[in-house]
């Protein structure tokens, strides 16, 4: 048996209907246009000043980096270099393009092999919605929202906006291609029933996704920017060239007049594939259940839109193990009818069958593999770690993993340290180990169900009394562990727990963190009539 099918998709972009939005797009940036920052200077006796580099004009030291308005790139006064605003000059309402009709074709085949065995496969295209919220993002930007700041004066003489001061703001956009998250999913599954109406199942199912959505800074900092000559303070007569003397970062981003330049964009991709089996008696007399075992992975370099990635090499970076990643998943649910322990015709037995008779177990048992994370670290005294390591501000080196991460899962030590150490100074690209690379605790819940019924004289009325426990035996599920290393200027690591002979005290790195709901029980009586 063959089945097909195909579905037409229409997903248009959201917009606001005033036309308020604006979206950053640097194929928009005109880099005549650049913005003019003020730069800093020193006065006749030696203190910091701002400098307006096109008139000369001096002024107070908190106006480094500030905009200068020459009216170049500038829109209503605000600076809007390189911003598409909604519905105007041709840029769509939407901030991206519609990409109309979209197919996706579907096929599914199924093939007795045998009385009680079948043999099934399909595979199907779906597209995902775009997603609503970074539609808001788009209200802040400018020109439409200002933001600026007054220096030296008070409440009571608060001027009109546009005589305030303006500092490089970050702005957010859209890729205006406009693509769609797809998925291509497939399966092979072979099911067999055997005995008593035992269903069991084994398939391997997969998926991958493409034009997945992400968040990139496409204003950040190039690596090694920091160590330039011509990105030093310029007031710093004996620069270190290490990332600690570097200038304000605005005065060398690539477009400058903004911060962080935030593009959702629509590259990411990823894969999963699994094998599951099952098993499924759900006819019987007193015992019904279902056994569900999933081996999986999945892979890729963005876990959901809201995900910033590496704007250099991504797939390098952040290729890896996405954060709902769960290699092992056992789920287990079941209801048990408990036999009539008594069935007496006599008084007496009457009296005990209402108390022995008619209860009913049920509940869900579930086993699963911890969450990745990544660790993170600082060095004790030591700031400006991303422009000492990376030489950009926007780009953070990682801990250095110089062994396979081992867990003695202990609650002041769930992780080792062992194999651990910083990277190369000056020498890292953010790539010094692979993101999500350990595991938090997994978890094992139980969940159960106490039902005791009461048959009425009437037929089909009971009285149903419940006891309902979620994590039914109480036991502690800890779903998270310090993973914030601190190390000396030696490079040794010393905020391990405080029991364990670091600085780290209770909740030092390594140790156990957080933890899921204790038990909880509800009572609750049902009337069936």
């Amino acid at each position: 048996m063959a089945s097909g099918s195909i579905r037409f998709y229409w997903v248009q972009p959201q917009y606001d209907e005033a036309l308020q939005t604006s979206a950053w797009n640097p194929g928009l940036y005109d880099p005549a246009n650049k913005a003019v920052l003020r730069t800093a200077a020193l006065d006749a006796n030696g203190n910091r000043i701002s400098v307006n580099p096109l008139t000369g004009e001096t002024g107070p030291a908190a106006l480094i980096g500030s905009l200068v308005n020459n009216g170049k790139g500038f829109v209503n006064g605000v600076y809007a270099n390189g911003m598409g605003l909604s519905g105007k000059n041709g840029y769509p309402k939407g901030l991206m393009n519609d990409r109309g009709i979209l197919y996706a074709p579907r096929v599914g085949i199924a093939y007795q092999i045998a009385p009680k065995t079948v043999i099934r496969a399909g595979g199907g295209v779906f597209y995902d919605r775009l997603q609503g919220n970074p539609v808001f993002d788009m209200l802040p930007n400018p020109p439409s929202t200002i933001i600026p700041q007054f220096y030296y004066g008070n409440l009571a003489s608060i001027p009109p906006a546009s005589a305030g001061t303006f500092f490089p703001a970050g702005v957010v956009g859209f890729d205006e291609g406009g693509n769609i998250p797809t998925t291509y999913n497939w399966n092979l599954t072979v099911q067999h029933e055997f005995p008593s109406g035992l269903l069991v199942d084994v398939a391997y199912v997969g998926s991958g996704s493409a034009h997945d959505p992400y968040r990139v800074n496409q204003n950040a900092i190039p690596l090694g920017a920091a160590w330039l000559p011509q990105n030093q303070d310029p007031l710093n007569s004996s620069p270190k060239f290490d990332g600690t003397t570097a200038n304000q970062p605005n005065f060398y981003r690539p477009y400058q007049g903004y911060t962080n330049a935030t593009d959702y964009a629509f590259g990411a991709n990823s894969n999963y594939h699994s094998l599951q089996a099952a098993a499924h008696r759900r006819f019987g007399k007193d015992v019904t259940f279902d056994v569900a075992y999933t081996w999986s992975k999945v892979m890729g370099t963005a876990s959901d839109y809201t995900t910033g990635v590496n704007p250099f090499n991504s797939r390098v970076a952040d290729y890896g193990p996405l954060s709902y990643d769960r290699t092992h998943v056992l789920v287990i649910n079941y209801v048990y009818n408990l036999p009539k322990f008594i069935n007496s015709a006599t008084a007496a037995g009457k009296v005990g069958g209402v108390i022995a008779n008619n209860w009913q177990i049920s509940g869900i048992t579930t086993f699963m593999t911890g969450a990745p994370t990544t660790l993170s670290y600082s060095i004790s005294g030591i700031g400006n770690l991303n422009e000492r390591y990376t030489g950009s501000p926007d780009i953070g080196p990682r801990i250095v993993m110089g062994s396979a991460p081992s867990y003695p899962k202990s609650i002041y030590q769930w992780m080792s340290p062992t194999g651990l150490a910083l990277p190369a100074v000056k020498g890292s690209a953010g790539f010094d180990s692979a993101p999500r690379s350990v595991r938090n605790p997994g978890d094992n819940d139980w969940d159960v169900s106490i039902f005791k019924n009461f048959p009425l004289r009437r037929e089909a009325m009971k009285l149903q009394l419940r006891v309902e426990m979620f994590n039914a035996f109480n036991h502690p599920r800890f779903n998270g562990f310090n993973t914030g290393a601190q190390f000396n200027t030696a490079g040794q690591l010393i905020n391990t727990p405080t029991a364990l002979g670091g600085t780290g005290g209770r909740y030092g790195f390594g140790a156990l963190t957080g933890t899921a709901d204790p038990r909880r029980i509800q009572l609750a009586a049902k009337f069936y009539f």
